[in-house]
């Protein structure tokens, strides 16, 4: 409730339709006044042509030389497929050397699983026989 007393206060009634009443006379004068100062007039001496616009904007819009830009990028995509290339070629290597790798420690595992299951069979063994008399 309070808020909205605020809203309706008179004095912020004035104080906004002050401020609208200022930003619409800024946009009036701002749109108007720049159509009338851009337009040459018509019946101005000199008026007209493509004289006239060679003297207002001397820089030629010219065709831009992009060889060089295209050269770049020619040589960046070559050197791009080079690298695919050579990265092609390392990861086969690479990929051949890891399966030996894999395939030795796989060997030295399985080796060593045996060997420890041996010996747990053999304490088992041992712990459950009893002690026989030698013959």
């Amino acid at each position: 409730m309070q808020s909205l007393k605020r809203v309706l206060n008179p004095t912020a009634l004035r104080q906004w339709a002050i401020v609208f009443l200022a930003g619409l006379m800024v946009l009036v004068t701002t749109a108007c006044g720049a159509a009338q100062s851009s337009t040459p007039a018509r019946n101005s001496v000199g008026s007209g042509g493509p004289a006239q616009n060679e003297a207002m904007y001397p820089h030629k819009d010219t065709i831009r030389d992009t060889s060089a830009a295209d050269a770049k990028a020619d040589r960046m995509i070559r050197q791009a497929e080079q690298r695919m290339q050579s990265t092609d070629d390392n990861a086969v290597e690479e990929a051949a050397k890891n399966i030996g790798k894999s395939t030795q420690r796989a060997a030295d595992n399985a080796a060593a699983n045996t060997k420890g299951a041996i010996n747990r069979a053999a304490n088992t063994v041992d712990q459950n026989t009893p002690d026989l008399p030698n013959s």
